[in-house]
């Protein structure tokens, strides 16, 4: 019986590869190994594969793998041309391996060199994983990274962060980053009434610790905005920047050194001329760009 396994398994990645060597063969002694097991359509493939799906899209994943590690290796001439496809085919061939929509997308959307620098590539596969596991709230933050960090829409992204919050099984710190993004994008308001929320609605004391410190971030944020512009004012009145909270609070722009909503006073830079919170202050790490 094992022996007649055995045979049945050998059929379909014989084919495979009797195929893909008339493939190699097409590119001589130039050819690459990155080249090897490529075949450019799935569903093509997955017809041909019939009973054997799983372990086709093991293969392609694994050729995926090695492919963009390969690439990100080589000092120079980066091509990622074969990431995409070789993607396509393994989803196409097994549509529940998650780990190829989540980590795939990351490839391509990652910029380049260090990946494919195709953020819209990647939205198009998180996507395709989202139609065949709409309950995976994961997708939902590999799409909303995507949208964060490589397309810099930040109110798109808080919004799928949101959304993916509202699935069954989502963690509690997924409102808690559509919140930050949103602060981060510049959306204060929206972000404040998200905090305030999770604020009012904590479970733990640490979850409503959270929520404070990033209220008063949001605090901090539209202080020191107002403080650099009457750093601004000054320099208008003068034709200098103030170097030290004195040359403000002696011109009778201030009163006295303003503190943080941690009552940490805050730092007048003298080299950018911008208010920054003091190294020791409980608020670093602001959702700033």
């Amino acid at each position: 019986m094992k022996l007649l396994r055995l045979f049945a398994l050998m059929g379909p990645l014989a084919g495979i590869f009797l195929i893909q060597s008339h493939i190699d063969e097409q590119f001589g002694e130039y050819r690459a190994t990155e080249e090897i097991l490529y075949i450019d359509n799935g569903k093509l493939l997955k017809k041909a594969m019939i009973g054997f799906e799983n372990l086709g899209a093991d293969l392609y994943w694994l050729r995926t793998v090695q492919y963009f590690g390969r690439k990100r290796l080589m000092v120079t001439t980066k091509n990622y041309a074969l990431l995409a496809p070789l993607l396509r085919i393994t989803v196409d061939l097994d549509p529940e391996m998650k780990i190829a929509f989540s980590y795939g997308a990351t490839f391509l959307a990652e910029p380049f060199p260090m990946g494919a620098g195709l953020p819209s590539k990647g939205i198009e596969i998180i996507d395709e994983g989202i139609r065949n596991h709409p309950g995976y709230w994961r997708f939902y933050l590999d799409k909303g990274f995507i949208y964060s960090e490589h397309l810099g829409d930040y109110k798109k992204a808080a919004a799928i962060f949101l959304e993916g919050s509202e699935l069954e099984g989502a963690p509690y710190w997924m409102v808690a980053i559509a919140g930050r993004t949103l602060a981060k994008g510049g959306e204060r308001e929206t972000s404040r009434i998200l905090w305030n929320g999770l604020h009012k609605s904590a479970e733990t004391e640490q979850q409503r610790e959270n929520a404070a410190t990033h209220l008063q971030q949001l605090d901090a944020l539209d202080e020191m905005d107002s403080y650099n512009e009457v750093v601004e004012q000054y320099h208008e009145r003068t034709g200098e920047f103030p170097r030290r909270w004195q040359d403000l609070i002696g011109s009778g722009f201030l009163t006295a050194v303003p503190t943080d909503p941690t009552d940490v006073p805050y730092v007048l830079d003298p080299e950018s001329h911008r208010v920054v919170l003091r190294l020791d202050s409980g608020l670093g790490g602001l959702p700033t760009r």
